[in-house]
């Protein structure tokens, strides 16, 4: 057993340490399998960079479910009597429970999520309302006998069924917000969903908030909705967003490069919204800072390292061959691009100077490299040269580039 224990350790590091596109493809061997005890603590691991990229994963009935708190969702070892959030440990019993209650309900949702992922909004939706409003009356007010199994007390159990009723019972507005978390989400879409908690109580209409500030492009316009719904969700609204606040940033450099600019884009778009946000004073305010400066530092890094992998070797590499076919010049293009547009999100984040003499530098050793003349493949080198060169610096760079190299 230890030697199992070390090893499902060993590989949940890989997989957090993973790039993305091998940790997509590690997350989905791991949601095929039909025993997810080891599976789930392989990807407890990289929980926090799953949610930060959202990959699609496949619907299920226990997922489909429990999409309505998934913000309140943490580690059991996170897990706190009385805060406003649900063991991991505990979802699989109640999951087990809901579906054995409602029994051919159940089998029509189950049936409906098959060939289906995340990414498909519109069918979580239709199967949410299937499912969350019927779900909120079928929890008893005893624990299952497989609650035992979980290390938690039946007084847990009420605590954890009477959080998860309400935002059943409200599923469909939640979700209708969570699902629109890209835009905003709009503020009629936050209201609805947070009024419609308010009778529950403080603890569900907190658990409702980490739910919609966790997808939000705007979670400081979500905690001012909050706030100004009834006073006593100012401090729900405070807590979530000390949670936004303690959220580690995405790691760009595990990234690709188009990969890292919409990542970035979205860290900053979020980032410029807490920095409107009036209820963000005091500590938080330096926690921000600091969060900014951090996140400023992860794009320059990332940028020198694409302006390395995705334009300098490669051109070099160019340079130095015969022609280049079109396919390696299209790819030197696309890494131009996507260089460029890292390069304007960073600028968002304040070091425009930095990105001036990143730019100029890149500049300067790509006009080193065009042959100031030479034969017809040399010409046509130098134009692909110069293509980079505009795109990177504008067309004025690219013309004193062909001008001193007599094209």
């Amino acid at each position: 057993m230890k030697s199992l224990a070390r090893e499902v350790n060993w590989l949940g590091k890989a997989t957090a340490q993973a790039d993305e596109k091998a940790l997509a493809r590690v997350v989905q061997v791991l949601d095929g399998l039909k025993d997810r005890g080891a599976a789930d603590q392989v990807l407890a691991q990289a929980r926090q960079r799953l949610r930060a990229l959202r990959p699609a994963r496949p619907l299920g009935f226990m997922r489909v479910l429990f999409l309505p708190l998934d913000g309140a969702i943490v580690a059991s070892a996170r897990w706190r009597r009385g805060e406003p959030l649900v063991p991991r440990s505990a979802l699989a019993p109640l999951a087990q429970l809901v579906q054995q209650r409602l029994g051919a309900q159940a089998e029509q949702v189950a049936a409906g999520c098959e060939g289906r992922t995340t990414a498909d909004l519109a069918g979580v939706a239709q199967l949410g309302a299937m499912l969350w409003p019927v779900a909120a009356l079928a929890l008893p007010a005893a624990p299952p006998p497989a609650w035992a199994e979980t290390g938690l007390s039946a007084a847990d159990y009420g605590a954890i069924a009477g959080l998860c009723r309400p935002l059943w019972e409200q599923g469909e507005l939640l979700w209708a917000a969570m699902a629109a978390g890209p835009e905003g989400p709009p503020e009629p879409l936050a209201r609805a969903a947070l009024q419609a908690m308010l009778p529950a109580g403080p603890q569900p209409t907190t658990a409702a908030l980490a739910a919609l500030v966790g997808r939000a492009a705007s979670p400081g316009q979500v905690a001012m909705i909050a706030a100004q719904l009834e006073p006593l969700c100012r401090a729900a609204a405070q807590e979530a967003l000390d949670r936004v606040l303690d959220q580690p940033l995405p790691q760009l450099d595990l990234l690709d490069l188009a990969a890292a600019t919409s990542t970035a884009a979205t860290l900053v778009a979020r980032l410029e919204d807490l920095e409107r946000c009036s209820l963000i004073h005091g500590e938080r305010q330096r926690r921000l800072v600091a969060l900014k400066r951090t996140a400023d530092e992860a794009c320059r890094e990332r940028f020198l390292a694409g302006m390395e992998t995705q334009v300098m070797t490669p051109a070099g590499q160019m340079m130095a061959g015969s022609p280049a076919s079109d396919t390696v010049v299209l790819s030197l293009e696309t890494g131009a691009r996507q260089l460029r547009g890292l390069e304007l999100v960073g600028r968002r984040l304040g070091s425009g100077a930095a990105y001036d003499k990143a730019m100029a530098t890149m500049t300067e050793a790509l006009v080193r490299l065009a042959p100031m003349a030479g034969d017809g493949a040399d010409d046509l080198r130098r134009v692909d040269l110069a293509r980079l060169v505009e795109i990177l610096s504008g067309p004025d760079a690219a013309v004193q580039m062909l001008a001193a190299g007599g094209g």
